[in-house]
């Protein structure tokens, strides 16, 4: 794999105590690469869980999500601060499912990415189209105005996810040419617009061991942030060792 490789695991509401514990001792247990920064996102209450089991190895702690303020009266939510304390390294914003279910806007993910840098959080920013705005061919507007209305000016570093809303879960995924198309827009348009200049591009939508390989190495991403695959042994061992 190329060098600085993110895998990221988001393991979404799934898997119990049991079933994290066999996960998380069969990636121990993996060869894999210094360069692969290999990052796994439970569910808030297997955070500690895990923090534990990943003790001297490889794997990097992460969260699915955080709230936009530091404390207060937020029911079902945690702060920043607490995923910190427990170890957790990055957290996701953005993902279309908390846009969806939880009524985010841009203006909610910014201040995330705000609140996530000020604590020494890596945020890893989910951006995407619906599959209507892909038909429209409205989709690089629609993600530049996620970009604009989400990620602060002048960051040192930034983490984009691209996963396109109607490939998430579906089994379909864009094309090469899709993918390279969205990579250099929301990069050229965050370096004139946002001054960042040091850019990972992850892909994310129905990621699996047969299509992971000809997207990184056709497109040229940084890695992919990776749901239902990452739940499955066999797939996510294929995709963290690099063989088919």
């Amino acid at each position: 794999m190329a060098q600085n490789t993110l895998i990221v695991s988001n393991w979404k509401m799934n898997l119990n105590l049991i079933n994290a514990k066999k996960l998380i001792s069969k990636l121990k247990s993996l060869k894999i690469s210094k360069n692969i920064k290999n990052i796994v996102c439970p569910q808030y209450l297997l955070i500690p869980h895990v923090r534990d089991l990943i003790q001297s190895s490889q794997i990097i702690l992460g969260a699915q999500d955080c709230h936009s303020e530091e404390k207060g009266s937020f029911t079902g939510d945690s702060s920043i601060s607490l995923i910190k304390e427990y170890g957790c390294k990055y957290v996701i914003v953005g993902h279309s499912e908390r846009r969806e279910y939880h009524k985010e806007e841009n203006f909610d993910v910014k201040k995330k990415i705000n609140i996530a840098i000020k604590n020494n959080i890596i945020p890893i920013v989910c951006v995407g189209e619906s599959f209507l705005l892909r038909q429209k061919k409205s989709y690089l507007k629609f993600i530049c105005k996620q970009l604009e209305e989400c990620i602060p000016k002048n960051l040192k570093q930034l983490i984009i996810a691209y996963e396109p809303i109607w490939a998430i879960g579906s089994g379909l995924t864009p094309t090469i040419e899709d993918i390279i198309e969205v990579k250099e827009s929301c990069i050229n348009f965050l370096k004139k617009n946002k001054k960042i200049n040091e850019i990972k591009f992850l892909y994310g939508g129905s990621v699996n061991s047969q299509n992971f390989f000809e997207i990184r190495d056709k497109c040229q991403v940084h890695g992919a942030l990776i749901g239902g695959a990452s739940l499955l042994e066999r797939e996510i061992t294929k995709i963290l060792k690099g063989d088919f």
